[in-house]
């Protein structure tokens, strides 16, 4: 039955603005057309996911209807949850998802996204028309508590909530979120005593969902897995049950009913990269690598693409990678491990899109360094680590944050100054960082007395620095002092070679040595000019090593 709106709704509805996103032209104009017909004068098409997200951060939309799949391997639920993180579109934006897709894929990744409507195409013009009134004047009803919300204004959202129920009665989305703030505010006895009354007018699964939530967080484990259990049985596609489920055998330490339930959960909504994270994380905890490995293909070959949330997810799967390759004790198992890592990569990098695989490219690099790094191979880890940074020599500000604070450990004991210094100053204007690079930070920040070393570093340098062309003998038992302590410093090791050319100390092995190094790798500015100048002046006063540089150059 269609709705009525009343006078001040109508006038609201007569300039609701609307945006429709679909890859196909023809389908978007189509609901277009009908929209027309109901009174709705600003209505705006994407095609593509770059123009939805240029489109809704240059006009505030009142509803958005997605199709399920767009193109280039993005699906709309990718598209919504980036809009939402950002906050492009409020938080009282109406979303109504289409699609010709039945699969459960898409049914249950719908019903995790949790839309106001979905509708299966081919889409019913008489149907269409009433779902976009009903779900306009579901926003309406929610937008106080929406706004109290956005404000951080539980009490008041709760209270409002409260006041829409009893004026006028079931409400099943308000009913839902009243329930779900009353426990985010640890009022169990208050969620429970309105669950009871609300569960007597309807029976839907989310209800039946925070039943078993409500029941866990009262320390009613067994009965909350019990409900999850039956709750599954009876709607198989409810993909969060699988998680509060998997979840609460993890805290009952039954890890593979835990790994089981959340292999299901990842089999029903594979784009969605935590549940691949969490079947890794279980897999890797159980030592279960064949299961590790697959869910790692799993999340390659369904990164979502949109902005460079991807490369948090895969830098996630990395580190729980690093935790079972550390563990191994036979170098064939490490080996293939190795290979393993590198062919997930290549699937993650089939995925991306020309403009991102320079990143993963780039983090690969990083991981392998520190791999390398575990291994004791360190002149392979620095090639590869500074092989990794390259990119960003001198537009530091470019690099994700996970790129660099992977990396900042093993520069830390490097004692590469300068690069540390860039990033610190890149970190320090991020607004935010995601849990991962956190979570690294903080490892970093514990470690107090390597932070001071790094700062007493810089200050020999510069005492080395300063006498290097007055005293290069002085410097250079400077440079060799800091070499002791930071071995794979590039700049002690520019400073030494330079000491040794001006002392005319052209014989000295270690100079052939540093410098055989020097070849291969690449440095930031100003050490890469300064390399440069060491080379140009020691081949110029020894031909031999001119043949000597040109053949490892040629290798590298």
């Amino acid at each position: 039955m269609a709705l009525s709106f009343t006078e001040i709704e109508q006038d609201k509805w007569n300039n609701i603005k609307v945006l429709i996103v679909d890859d196909q032209l023809s389908c978007a104009q189509l609901v277009k057309s009908v929209l027309e017909k109901t009174a709705i004068k600003s209505i705006d098409i994407a095609t593509c996911y770059q123009q939805a997200i240029q489109l809704c951060q240059n006009h505030r939309y009142d509803i958005v209807l997605f199709d399920f799949h767009l193109n280039q391997n993005i699906n709309g639920g990718e598209l919504l949850t980036l809009l939402r993180k950002k906050n492009i579109i409020t938080s009282n934006c109406g979303v109504i998802f289409f699609s010709g897709d039945r699969s459960p894929e898409v049914i249950s990744t719908t019903m995790g996204i949790d839309p106001d409507c979905f509708l299966t195409k081919p889409i019913n013009v008489g149907t269409l028309k009433q779902r976009i009134r009903n779900v306009y004047h579901v926003c309406l009803q929610r937008k106080p508590i929406y706004d109290a919300l956005d404000q951080n204004n539980t009490e008041q959202a709760i209270q409002l909530c409260r006041q829409l129920l009893r004026e006028q009665g079931h409400n099943l989305h308000i009913e839902i979120l009243l329930l779900e703030l009353l426990m985010e505010q640890k009022q169990w006895q208050q969620a429970e005593q309105l669950l009871t009354l609300f569960k007597q007018r309807s029976q839907h699964h989310k209800l039946a969902l925070i039943e078993a939530q409500l029941a866990a967080k009262q320390g009613g484990i067994k009965e909350a897995v019990r409900q999850l259990q039956l709750l599954i049985k009876q709607v198989p596609l409810c993909v969060n049950a699988y998680d509060e489920l998997a979840r609460l055998y993890q805290q009952n330490k039954q890890f593979e009913s835990a790994l089981s339930i959340a292999q299901q959960g990842l089999m029903l909504t594979p784009t969605i990269p935590h549940r691949a994270l969490l079947v890794a994380q279980l897999a890797a905890d159980m030592n279960e690598i064949e299961i590790f490995l697959q869910a790692g293909k799993t999340l390659s070959t369904h990164l979502p693409i949109i902005d460079n949330l991807w490369l948090i997810h895969f830098a996630e799967y990395t580190a729980i990678f690093e935790q079972i390759y550390t563990n191994q004790l036979s170098t064939q198992h490490s080996y293939r491990l190795q290979n393993e890592i590198k062919q997930i990569h290549q699937f993650a990098t089939q995925r991306l899109q020309e403009t991102q695989r320079y990143l993963l490219d780039a983090f690969a690099n990083v991981v392998m360094a520190r791999i390398n790094y575990t291994e004791q191979q360190i002149t392979k880890a620095k090639r590869r680590l500074f092989q990794g940074l390259k990119p960003f020599f001198g537009v530091m500000h470019q690099a994700p944050s996970i790129v660099m604070i992977d990396a900042l450990p093993m520069l830390i004991s490097f004692g590469e100054t300068r690069l540390i210094g860039e990033i610190y100053q890149v970190l320090m204007t991020r607004s935010e960082l995601d849990g991962h690079s956190q979570y690294r930070l903080s490892q970093l920040k514990e470690k107090q007395l390597i932070i001071e070393n790094i700062r007493l570093l810089v200050s020999h340098l510069e005492t080395a620095k300063i006498n290097l062309s007055d005293d290069p003998k002085r410097a250079g038992a400077l440079y060799k002092t800091i070499l002791h302590d930071y071995p794979q410093c590039s700049e002690a090791i520019l400073g030494y070679c330079d000491s040794l050319i001006n002392q005319q100390d052209y014989q000295n092995p270690e100079l052939l040595e540093y410098t055989k190094q020097l070849t291969t790798l690449p440095l930031p500015s100003p050490l890469a000019p300064w390399k440069k100048e060491i080379i140009e002046k020691q081949t110029s006063i020894q031909p031999m090593v001119i043949n000597h540089l040109a053949t490892n150059i040629q290798k590298a």
